[in-house]
């Protein structure tokens, strides 16, 4: 393993005609290549080419100085733990590290990674990451994790950690080694490091078919027949359930759905999740259950309630309030709306574990139990890959099963 050189110098090549300044760069040389880091600027008549500093006849030679000092010492340093850190590193390395793209500790270019996600508005994903990258912080037990540690063996004991430690499911464990492996992946590349050193480039995570356990039809026309006092919770969290069987929209679309997005016929909305506009026909119960609410709207003299929700649930106008804070409050109600959904179900004598996404589910697979084309579904859920409605088909494919299973019992 080679070590890297330094030397402070002048890029008269790079002189400036505007100026008269040329930058004093740290050069660093591995491996007989090069790469520079620019430190400042001064007139190359104020140069000290053989004692690598700035004259003294410069008026500010004293501070300039020290600043070279200081800069050099930090590069000379980042630079050395780089090489001591991992015996790849090249030029593209140390470039890429000193320019500040990004870092060999696991958890600090985690950081930058994190802050990304929140600066692009995805504040969905940045959760979730984060709370994963936290994960990892516990076990490890510190505050660095430099990718030489993540070997094979540190893998296969950090899955058994999560799987068994921490009871998480088969899909939770292999979401958490992805998003591990998308970060070592990440650093690799950036660094122009061997490929072939990355600990996950054999490892294959598996998944586990989810079971989705929507409603039966009669299990829905149950919630249709409850009836609540307009003061009770649970009114408002039955008719969110039925509002979201009967539209299949995700629960974020139907707690900001505001009346001016409603006519009698239809309601068209901007899917928070994908941004894609959607239109959907307007069902019976969902006709109903609008008619009650404008009905009371109207009967407290709110003639001017275009802007208003359809369900006055949210705390907040999400419209008003930043993006992080939008998604805690329709995460809270969501919550809240949840908890209700199990006394309903109580209520119902439904044993199923009742949801909000459950009524999403329920929706998809009622039309295809009614032989609905699966091409329509897809665009009534809203999905951009019909593979993702098939997982709804698999569901109603395997109820057929079921029943043909009870006939050969006969």
């Amino acid at each position: 393993m080679s070590v890297a050189k330094f030397k402070v110098v002048i890029r008269l090549d790079k002189l400036s005609k505007s100026s008269n300044e040329a930058p004093i760069c740290l050069r660093i040389t591995k491996d007989r290549q090069i790469t520079y880091k620019t430190l400042l600027h001064v007139e190359p008549k104020y140069w000290d080419a053989k004692g690598q500093c700035v004259k003294k006849q410069h008026p500010n030679a004293e501070f300039l100085n020290a600043l070279i000092a200081k800069k050099r010492a930090e590069f000379v340093q980042e630079t050395c733990l780089l090489t001591l850190s991992n015996e790849d590193v090249n030029i593209s390395t140390i470039r890429n590290k000193i320019n500040d793209r990004t870092s060999f500790d696991l958890f600090e270019y985690a950081h930058k990674y994190l802050e990304e996600l929140y600066r692009t508005g995805k504040y969905a994903t940045y959760k979730k990451k984060k709370s994963i990258v936290q994960k990892l912080r516990w076990y490890v037990g510190k505050d660095t994790l430099p990718i030489k540690c993540i070997t094979p063996d540190f893998i296969k004991q950090y899955e058994y950690h999560l799987q068994h430690n921490l009871d998480n499911s088969r899909n939770t464990v292999t979401s958490n080694m992805k998003t591990l492996s998308k970060l070592v992946k990440d650093i690799i590349e950036y660094y122009d490091l061997d490929e072939t050193n990355n600990p996950f480039r054999k490892i294959k995570f598996k998944w586990e078919e989810t079971i989705r356990i929507p409603l039966e039809i009669d299990e829905v026309k149950r919630i249709v027949d409850l009836r609540f006092k307009l003061q009770s919770p649970l009114y408002d969290a039955r008719e969110v359930f039925l509002f979201e069987c009967f539209t299949g929209l995700r629960i974020s679309d139907i707690l900001t759905l505001k009346w001016k997005n409603v006519n009698n016929e239809n309601l068209t909305i901007c899917m928070r999740k994908t941004g894609k506009h959607l239109t959907i026909p307007l069902h019976d119960v969902i006709k109903s259950i609008l008619k009650k609410r404008r009905h009371i709207l109207e009967h407290n003299e709110w003639h001017n309630y275009a802007d208003k929700y359809v369900f006055n649930i949210l705390k907040v106008d999400i419209e008003k309030v930043s993006a992080q804070d939008a998604l805690n409050a329709i995460n809270s109600a969501t919550v809240l709306i949840n908890k209700q959904l199990k006394k309903i179900a109580l209520k119902a004598d439904i044993k199923k574990n009742l949801s909000t996404h459950v009524a999403r589910h329920s929706f998809a697979t009622m039309l295809l139990t009614g032989d609905v084309n699966i091409s329509v579904i897809k665009e009534l859920l809203g999905h951009s890959d019909v593979r993702v409605t098939q997982i709804y088909a698999k569901v109603v494919s395997k109820k057929k099963e079921e029943a043909i299973n009870v006939l050969n019992n006969l």
